[in-house]
């Protein structure tokens, strides 16, 4: 998926970042962050990380929430695979699956049933009605699965070995594989699951999702008006099934602010109560707010330098090693997002690794980042034995972006210590986010800032994008047999602990490309006002109804 242009979402093909229960997520009652800033210049209580805040208390009439990464680019499920269309999608739209705060997968419109390594039952709930009252069938699911198969849906990677999806009784679904996939099932509680009323659908034809088409959901919140270029507003669904999910806010309206100052300072004065993903320049002063806190949560989201050219300078694996020894991710993590993001030594977040199989990620995790520790005189040496002869790498970032300015000027910096030259290069939205699934548009362009995400706990997902053959976000032409096949077999092997020593063995063999240099791994940072309180402040939040759990501090 991608948002501020060229971050990527996990299922996204044509552009870079996938989880998934009738229970409401268990909240921690912990409270949010508070403080200022340290004397060093870091945030106090970023390290502290909470994924939901104390429940909700009582409803409210109003909730304004800004998508930081901008408007939209549409509400039909199937494509909304960047961080504003999915968040807004989730609050109006069920999964068949769903997760909870912590990525623990939950039953929700169906439970299911695993018959066979190839065959996959959904028992569709009883009770459920679409906005307009017409009851949820067996038909609907299975139409939404289908449509979201054909290849122009940004998810359709999710389908790549279903068989066929046919509603089998009134109730129930039946999902055929052409072999094992263990990506599938927690892609069902994401957008890749969600859905839609078939015969709504049909109708609105091309219009669906659009401002003027809109969508028919079974969702806790209703679409109310989409007003191009200013704001979207959405109204509790009275009649919403999961009484445990009922909405606390009678209304909904999300802005479309992306200038960070901006953005902080209505969020300080009260016009914007909440906001998920500030900007790291904002977070200094919202640190500083009394009328509201700041949250850091845990996150599947990095920043990542990659290849863009496979030639030229960067054909000498010596400097792309040397790229990944000259890098001070800790002092950058400190200087340029205040704390809110740690040092990241390979392309899998440590948060994308799956809960059940963290040991294992972790020992394999643990030999790279060894291997890539900060040492500017390993990082010269490097560079000397290459024979570099001092030609500039083009670093293109995005213009107007201050955090990936100062990370990219950072950078830079540690570069020409050791002897390598950087030169950056802003490009206009547009362009930035065209080359990042475009390779036109990369011509000339060394390096890419990029920002990228996951929204399920499943490394294989970013990995298939990444490192197989003819892939969109395979940016050095890697085609290496032994990872195409340990890939391959990963996503056949259903069974966690099986998968996890397949997939760590593919990473050391990509990470020995070096195609990708990892920076940091950063939190989800959330503001809310005093007067609110139950928002999900993990990046869990992305998955689910992250809106219907905001309601008031006090009775």
């Amino acid at each position: 998926m991608t948002t501020s242009p060229a971050r990527r979402a996990w299922y996204q093909p044509p552009r870079g970042v996938g989880a998934v229960a009738t229970a409401a997520v268990v909240a921690l009652l912990l409270s949010a962050c508070s403080g200022g800033s340290g004397s060093d210049g870091s945030v106090k209580g970023a390290d502290k990380l909470v994924t939901s805040l104390a429940p909700a208390k009582a409803d409210v009439a109003a909730v304004k929430w800004n998508l930081t990464a901008g408007e939209p680019t549409t509400l039909d499920p199937a494509n909304a695979a960047d961080y504003s269309s999915g968040q807004v999608v989730m609050n109006l739209c069920d999964a068949l699956l769903t997760i909870d705060a912590d990525y623990n997968l939950k039953p929700n419109l169906a439970t299911y049933k695993q018959v066979s390594d190839t065959q996959l039952v959904l028992k569709i709930r009883e009770g459920v009605t679409f906005w307009d009252g017409k009851p949820l069938t067996a038909e609907d699911v299975a139409y939404s699965l289908n449509r979201a198969s054909k290849p122009d849906k940004i998810i359709s990677f999710a389908f790549l070995n279903v068989k066929s999806i046919v509603a089998t009784t009134r109730d129930e679904v039946t999902i055929d594989f052409t072999q094992p996939d263990a990506i599938f099932l927690k892609a069902l509680a994401n957008i890749t699951g969600v859905v839609l009323e078939k015969d709504f659908t049909e109708k609105a034809g091309d219009a669906m999702g659009t401002s003027a088409g809109g969508l028919m959901c079974s969702g806790p919140f209703k679409l109310d008006d989409w007003k191009v270029g200013s704001e979207i507003r959405i109204s509790r669904n009275d009649d919403y099934w999961n009484a445990e999910r009922r909405p606390f806010a009678k209304s909904v309206t999300f802005s479309f602010v992306t200038d960070g100052t901006a953005l902080a300072q209505a969020l300080k004065s009260g016009e914007i109560d909440g906001a998920y993903e500030i900007p790291a320049s904002a977070v200094p002063a919202l640190q500083k707010a009394t009328s509201g806190r700041v949250t850091f949560g845990p996150s599947m989201q990095s920043l990542n330098v990659y290849v863009a050219n496979p030639g030229g300078v960067l054909a000498d694996h010596k400097i792309r090693q040397a790229l990944q020894r000259i890098v001070n991710r800790e002092a950058l993590a400190k200087a340029v997002f205040h704390g809110a993001a740690v040092p990241n030594y390979t392309a899998l977040t440590p948060a994308t690794w799956p809960n059940d199989q963290k040991d294992v990620y972790q020992k394999a995790y643990d030999k790279i980042a060894a291997s890539r520790s900060y040492d500017p005189a390993a990082g010269k040496k490097l560079i000397s034995d290459s024979g570099y002869d001092g030609s500039p790498l083009v670093l293109a970032i995005n213009a107007g972006d201050e955090t990936m300015s100062r990370a990219a000027q950072l950078l830079q910096q540690d570069a020409k210590k050791a002897g390598l030259t950087i030169k950056i290069k802003a490009l206009q939205p547009l362009i930035f986010t065209q080359a990042g699934y475009d390779a036109t548009k990369r011509k000339g362009i060394d390096l890419l800032m990029s920002t990228s995400f996951n929204g399920t706990q499943n490394p294989l997902e970013p990995m298939g994008f990444t490192y197989l053959p003819g892939q969109p976000y395979n940016y050095t032409n890697l085609d290496n047999p032994g990872v195409t096949e340990l890939l391959a077999t990963a996503r056949k092997t259903l069974d966690g602990d099986a998968q996890a020593p397949l997939v760590t063995k593919a990473q050391g063999l990509v990470e020995d490309d070096s195609s990708i240099i990892p920076i940091v791994s950063t939190n989800t940072v959330t503001y809310l006002a005093n007067d609110f309180t139950g928002a999900i402040t993990s990046f869990a939040y992305w998955s689910m109804p992250q809106m219907a759990f905001v309601g008031a501090a006090k009775k």
